[in-house]
């Protein structure tokens, strides 16, 4: 029987590898074995985040090695793979990814409370990403499946004066989108509750084992 292979789950901003823990589970009922680590969103620059998760990379189990992520985890993983590109590189599935920034950390930031909210992670959110920072995260060659959320929390009637088009309360469905994307789904859920959606996750397993998310019609 083929190993399905081990799932390096990143959380989003401000956020701890407990807010993966329903994803996990779902993981690890299909047969995966998973690994949470934690990074320093708000306190550590791009380059430092990618530096201290390489041991849980380079210690990731036999088979394939995939990545769930959430949010701002999808721009560390995209330089993760660049800069340390597993040996058996398995599939990459994201939540919410602000590929190209979001709205909210330019507000805040034109508001002159952004570096104090965000950190350094401010230019990596931000709409307006140095060409430093993108470079770091390249261009995806892997199989790559991208969920976005179309359900604002919040307060939704702020987020449609700063967003256009469909967006999930922090990043637009527009935003999600990648150059070189497999897959892309958009579902009724919010940025921050997509980890406890049932249909999100088995959409993330329907796409490790298949390459493609799952579709009714």
């Amino acid at each position: 029987m083929t190993d399905p292979g081990t799932v390096i789950l990143l959380h989003g901003f401000f956020m701890r590898p407990i807010t993966m823990l329903p994803v996990e589970r779902a993981l690890r009922k299909a047969g995966f074995d998973t690994a949470s680590p934690p990074y320093r969103s708000r306190a550590h620059a791009f380059e430092q985040i990618v530096e201290d998760l390489l041991p849980a990379l380079r210690g990731a189990g036999k088979g394939p090695v995939h990545f769930v992520t959430h949010s701002m985890g999808g721009l560390v993983a995209r330089a993760l793979i660049a800069r340390a590109r597993p040996a058996e590189m398995g599939k990459v599935v994201m939540l919410g990814p602000p590929h190209h920034g979001s709205e909210w950390v330019d507000l805040l930031a034109a508001a002159r409370i952004g570096g104090a909210f965000f950190g350094p992670a401010e230019e990596v959110l931000s709409l307006r990403r140095p060409e430093r920072v993108e470079n770091l995260m390249g261009q995806p060659d892997y199989p790559l499946g991208i969920i976005a959320g179309d359900r604002p929390y919040g307060l939704p009637f702020i987020s449609q004066r700063i967003m256009s088009g469909p967006h999930d309360g922090a990043v637009s469905v527009a935003s999600t989108h990648l150059e070189g994307e497999d897959d892309h789904v958009v579902l009724p859920v919010s940025h921050s509750g997509m980890m406890w959606n049932r249909t999100v996750q088995g959409q993330i397993v329907h796409f490790l084992r298949h390459g493609k998310f799952a579709r009714t019609s």
